[in-house]
């Protein structure tokens, strides 16, 4: 199931809300830090990075353990 038959099953009143639940999971992202590998916050912060579309070429550089992009 792709992300367009997800949001197709949503009633139409539902989507800014979707719309804004992903966005915010966006800034999460952006402004915390990737917690350091081991730590208990990883799977968390995986799972909102994904929830924020993180995948793919959008995916943050910096991943959890990591201090700076490489």
């Amino acid at each position: 199931m792709d992300l367009d038959t997800l949001l197709d099953a949503l009633p139409a009143a539902w989507w800014p809300y979707a719309a804004a639940f992903i966005v915010a999971c966006n800034l999460v992202t952006v402004f915390v830090r990737p917690p350091a590998a081991g730590s208990r916050w990883v799977l968390p912060y995986r799972c909102i990075s994904a929830l924020a579309l993180n995948i793919g070429w959008a995916a943050n550089h910096i991943k959890p353990g990591q201090n700076k992009a490489g």
